[in-house]
Order: structure tokens, then sequence, then C-alpha cells
């Protein structure tokens, strides 16, 4: 990430304004400084931490932008506006046009309440993609969502799509479990999981779990799939014994099938006599709507002096989701900042409540409306304005 080690000065008074940017206010934290940045596009913080005989500029992992191209300007003109001597940096970017967005890859908030004409089929994890480009070739009318968090991959897929021309096909770079949440009820013909991380040591980590099962039975047609493939036997058994525990269960078990096309790790793995499992989830149910989920407003002033003064840093764990306080940072006496982190254990979201004159907002000001979100969010405003 872009970040540059610069002499101690003091800063010219803020705001400052270069040709890209806006620099409208620093907030001091006991830790270190989050600079408030405005830009045509996007705005965020830069963090400053005092290193005792040198500042470090660098960029902050909550707001940053996508293009890490944006971030390296913005260090580099507050740098080049204040006159502060460079001793290290890596933020003078030898490219001087900014990286576009794959048309194929979309924002969360794009699949709210998604819904295709076609028949629509979701594969999470897709790994090299090499499964997801086959189907969605050998089926130009249905409509594919690949979910994946793994950066290479994603690449991997969205060159794969653009060199091959295939237009049915959509990407997203996020937590599967909470991606469920938010797509409308009976939409999805067809859910793939091949080949997910076990997770032996950690099972709380797996994609699969009764919460996900139940969301996945709800977003799947009458007559949809979920199937699951897998090389683990522990990840088979358990899942096994979670699909039976469901009061309608249609299960078909296989083991080393052939399926239409084979990723490179399977092909490794029937060369090692590895045991292939394979469990077909049918639906036969018509699921209730989604009942619609929303964030109340913040009331429009709070005590941001008596929030400073009472502030720690503490969790609060609740059934299901939680609260961090982590740390509070002071603009003035009516205005500051609170960095925070809520929601599920499995999924959490990291913001920023921003207090200007008392009016607080979060930062960035999108959040998915999952249950857990919407439950921690009742609870930061009744411990905001107590």
């Amino acid at each position: 990430m872009p970040n540059a080690h610069t002499e101690k000065k003091l800063f010219r008074n803020l705001p400052l304004k270069s040709t890209k940017f806006y620099y409208k206010y620093i907030a001091s934290s006991k830790y270190d400084k989050l600079l408030y940045v405005e830009s045509l596009n996007e705005n965020f913080f830069i963090k400053i931490i005092d290193k005792n005989n040198h500042l470090l500029f660098k960029a902050d992992k909550i707001t940053r932008p996508t293009n890490v191209k944006i971030i390296q300007d913005a260090i580099q003109d507050f740098i080049q506006i204040n006159k502060l001597s460079v001793l290290s940096s890596n933020v003078i970017s030898k490219k001087n046009h900014l990286k576009k967005k794959s048309i194929y890859q979309k924002d969360i908030f794009f699949y709210k309440n998604y819904k295709t004409k076609n028949d629509c089929e979701i594969e999470i994890g897709f790994g090299s993609g090499r499964h997801l480009l086959h189907i969605a070739k050998k089926n130009p009318n249905k409509e594919f969502i690949g979910i994946e968090i793994h950066k290479p991959s994603i690449e991997q897929l969205l060159k794969q799509c653009k060199i091959q021309d295939i237009t049915n096909i959509s990407v997203l770079d996020y937590d599967a479990r909470t991606f469920m949440q938010i797509l409308s009820s009976n939409s999805i013909d067809k859910i793939y999981i091949h080949f997910p991380v076990p997770w032996d040591k950690k099972p709380h980590r797996r994609v699969i779990s009764k919460s996900f099962l139940d969301e996945s039975i709800r977003v799947l047609k009458k007559n949809g799939s979920l199937e699951l493939r897998t090389d683990s036997e522990n990840y088979f058994k358990y899942s096994k014994d979670l699909f039976l525990s469901l009061k309608k269960c249609n299960l078909v078990i296989r083991k080393n099938n052939n399926d239409i096309i084979s990723s490179k790790y399977e092909d490794r793995w029937k060369k090692m006599d590895k045991n292939i499992y394979d469990l077909y989830l049918l639906n036969g149910e018509i699921s209730k709507d989604k009942e619609e989920l929303y964030f109340q407003e913040f009331k429009k002033k709070i005590n941001f002096k008596k929030i400073i003064n009472n502030f720690q840093n503490k969790v609060i764990k609740e059934n299901g989701y939680f609260i961090h306080f982590e740390n509070i940072y002071k603009i003035n006496d009516n205005s500051g900042i609170i960095q925070l982190s809520f929601g599920s254990f499995g999924r959490s979201e990291h913001r920023y409540i921003v207090i200007l004159n008392n009016i607080p907002t979060y930062l960035p000001s999108s959040i998915i409306p999952t249950k857990e979100n919407i439950l921690s969010d009742h609870l930061i405003k009744r411990f905001i304005y107590e």
C-alpha cells in the first residue's frame, strides 16, 4: 500500500486545495492522525503516524479508494503543498492513468434484491474459474455470479471473461455468507460450492453453516439445488449431517463421480487416488419473501465532548453479533471520529462515525443491511446517545 516517510514539520492550516484534492481537516488520537481528503470521485482518510523522528503517511484501510493511484497522488500532493522533505516513499507512480474497473466486476450493492429474467446460478469460491467459464459458455442464456475473495483468482477470471468475450458472468469480491442474506427469495436456480477450504481447525470459518444453509434454501427456487464438491472427508461428513438435520431434505450423495470439467487441484487429487465427494441438496419448497431491513437515521445532535471524555476501547458481545469501539479522534470540542467494528463474528464491518458539530454519520456510509448489522447499529446508537 502507498506510504511515505517525511521529516516532522508543522503543516499549513487546513483546509487546503491542490489541483485534484481538497484536504479538509485532521483528526487526532493518542496513536495517530486521520487526514480527511475529498476528491472528484471518492472521499477518504490518509493515516499519519508520528514515528518520533519522522512522520509516516499511509493509506487508511477502512476508507481507501479502490484505485491505489488516487491514494498515491493524494499523499504526494499533500507532501508537496507542505514542502516536506521525503526520507523514503513508494507513492511516485510510473503510471499516469487510473486503471479502469472491469465491467464484469460488481459492487455488493449491485446484487441487493438482484433479479434477472434469465435463470441465474452462483459459484462460491471459483478458484481458477475453469468450471465457471465452462458452464457460462455452455449456457449463454443463463446468468452466472462468481464469488471469490482471492484477488489473483478474481483477476484471472476477469481477464478470461474479456479474452473469451463471455458476457453472462458477473464477479463479486465479498464474503459469500453475507452475500446470501441480500438476495431475493426464490431467485437462484443453482449454487455451486466446489472444494471449499475445510477449515478443520477453525470450523466457524466454513462457508457452509446452519445459517448459510437456511439462506441458501430461501434464495433457491423450488427444485433448485445446492451442489457441494469436496476432497475433505471431514467436510463431507460435517455437511451431510448438517443437510440431514433439516426438517425436509432431498439429498443425493455421490463418490468419485466425474464432473463436467475438472480443476487443476482435482486433477492432482485424482492422481493421488484421493476420494471426491458430491452432495446435491434439492430444494422442494417456495420461500416467503425476504424481510426488508433498514438502518435508522442518526438523531441530529450528540454530545461529542461527553463521548470523548467517557470513551473506552471495549468489545460488546451479543447473541450472534458484536461491537468493538476501537479508537477516538478529536477535531475540536464538537467534532471528532469514532473508529469501530461491528456485525457478525464471521463477517464484521469496519467503519468510522464522523461527528461534525455534534452531527454523526457513518464513513463509509454504505452498509449491507444484514440482521447482524441492523442489530449492531441499534446498539451503537443506544450507546452514543446515552
